[in-house]
């Protein structure tokens, strides 16, 4: 089974020890930050697979931190902790290179959750995160989909076959279908169900 070496950062050391106490294989913390300086240092001289890291601390904000870790190790996973509830503040960390995010208060319910989800490629937010996005929709797609992705998603929300959309698109259907792989990894979504709620979030289609 592959390991996964994770680095945590937080400038509370009761919630920082409490973190690294939950986690279990395959995940393995390889170090620990109590600021985002002190983190960035780490990120510059190891390599990590998985970051957690505090949204507010002393310092680099936690933003700053996900942009210097998507450059340095851009592989590497990310998944913020925060208080915050502010739906743009949850987009930008997400068009940054944030692969999850969950509210302080949901952490030891949906860490394990979110750690599968973001080592499948996946996009992972607790549901109170969610609840938050949806009551919020945004037209803001462009850091998550592609323009093709989109035009994609609109057709397939028509409940459209790979091989109708290839004839409209002037594409390949085996074409069709990597974009729908990319789709699916993208959202995070698993059947046409949540693709059409996606879509609706995010006002793809109305």
């Amino acid at each position: 089974m592959k390991k996964y070496s994770v680095l945590l950062e937080d400038d509370h050391r009761i919630l920082l020890d409490g973190m690294k106490n939950l986690l279990q294989d395959p995940y393995e913390v390889k170090a620990t930050a109590s600021s985002g300086q002190e983190a960035l240092e780490l990120i510059k001289n190891h390599d990590f697979d998985v970051l957690i890291t505090d949204y507010e601390m002393p310092g680099i904000n936690g933003l700053d931190l996900v942009k210097a870790m998507s450059a340095a190790q851009p592989e590497a996973k990310i998944i913020v902790l925060s208080m915050h509830d502010d739906p743009s503040v949850v987009r930008e960390l997400f068009r940054s290179g944030a692969s999850g995010y969950i509210l302080k208060k949901d952490t030891y319910n949906s860490i394990s959750a979110a750690l599968q989800k973001v080592s499948e490629g996946k996009r992972f937010m607790s549901d109170a995160v969610a609840e938050i996005l949806i009551s919020e929709p945004t037209t803001e797609n462009s850091g998550v989909l592609t323009p093709r992705e989109i035009e994609i998603l609109k057709l397939v929300a028509r409940e459209m076959s790979s091989k109708q959309i290839a004839e409209i698109l002037f594409i390949s259907e085996r074409t069709v279908e990597t974009h729908r792989k990319n789709i699916l990894k993208k959202t995070g979504a698993t059947n046409l169900a949540g693709l059409v709620k996606f879509a609706y979030v995010n006002n793809i289609i109305r």
